[in-house]
């Protein structure tokens, strides 16, 4: 009798005990951080960004369509991120907040986004907040690729992807590759020039839009370096290319800021 009931017992706690499984502990490679490390004194001068506000000319392109106009963009370093654009057909916007977030086009419209579309860094313009968080948030795996000529030149390659418990190991791998970045710095300055990862249509995951973030004409502001020219390329077609004309680093934008009526969406 008492064999069975610890039978029973035995069923009953594993029944109600998900297993979780994660693919690997976050690897923190010492090379890997240490041109993170580089990066980050280049870019910020030792001084700390707890967010920044841009302002730029813009140039959108979406297929046929090729717009310009204005652009504001917001970010801090809680993973919020705000891009607004006033082109010539109406404005658009995107809004993320940790793994929230919205899009809105000219017809102002709101639609959530996918979760497995907000595991990459929000602050995906400012790269001074990406590498703050990779150097500091233990949860996110980087490991050093090495020297990487993929790009037309020598560039220092590091990978980044945040590493996250989920019920199977299947899913714990998905979350590692729809969350995973690539950097590619310059081996001598150690500015960061490239940002890759991928987009996915808000229902398939499965399919992979690369992304790629291009930044230069790094100017000198209060001690540190911020790329003026920011290109964003999908599938290797530039669909926005900004060009900042301000910048506004630290002034404390609040949560409010980012404030959003969706829930999380998709899977992963």
């Amino acid at each position: 009798m008492l064999t069975r009931l610890a039978l029973l017992f035995f069923l009953v706690t594993l029944i109600s005990s998900p297993i979780k499984a994660q693919t690997t502990a976050p690897v923190r490679d010492p090379q890997a951080l240490t041109a993170i490390a580089s990066s980050l004194k280049a870019l910020t001068g030792g001084t700390a960004v707890n967010d920044v506000t841009l302002q730029a000319a813009a140039s959108y392109v979406a297929g046929s369509d090729e717009e310009t106009g204005t652009a504001a963009l917001t970010a801090t370093s809680r993973q919020e991120s705000l891009l607004q654009l006033n082109l010539t057909s109406g404005s658009r916007q995107e809004v993320r907040s940790g793994l929230l977030g919205a899009w809105v086009g000219p017809d102002s419209t709101t639609h959530c986004m996918a979760t497995f579309n907000c595991r990459t860094d929000a602050s995906w313009f400012f790269p001074a907040l990406t590498l703050e968080s990779l150097s500091s948030d233990s949860t996110i795996a980087v490991t050093y690729v090495g020297l990487d000529s993929s790009k037309g030149t020598a560039l220092v390659h590091v990978r980044a992807a945040r590493v996250q418990w989920a019920d199977s190991a299947v899913a714990a791998a998905e979350i590692l590759r729809v969350g995973t970045m690539d950097i590619y710095f310059d081996p001598q300055s150690f500015l960061p020039l490239v940002l890759d990862f991928n987009e996915h249509a808000d229902n398939n995951p499965n399919t992979d839009i690369t992304v790629e973030i291009e930044f230069g004409n790094f100017q000198n502001m209060n001690g540190g370096l911020v790329p003026f020219h920011i290109q964003k390329l999908l599938r290797g077609s530039l669909t926005l290319d900004l060009t900042v004309t301000s910048v506004v680093l630290n002034s404390g934008v609040p949560d409010s800021e980012f404030a959003l009526a969706c829930v999380p969406g998709g899977q992963l």
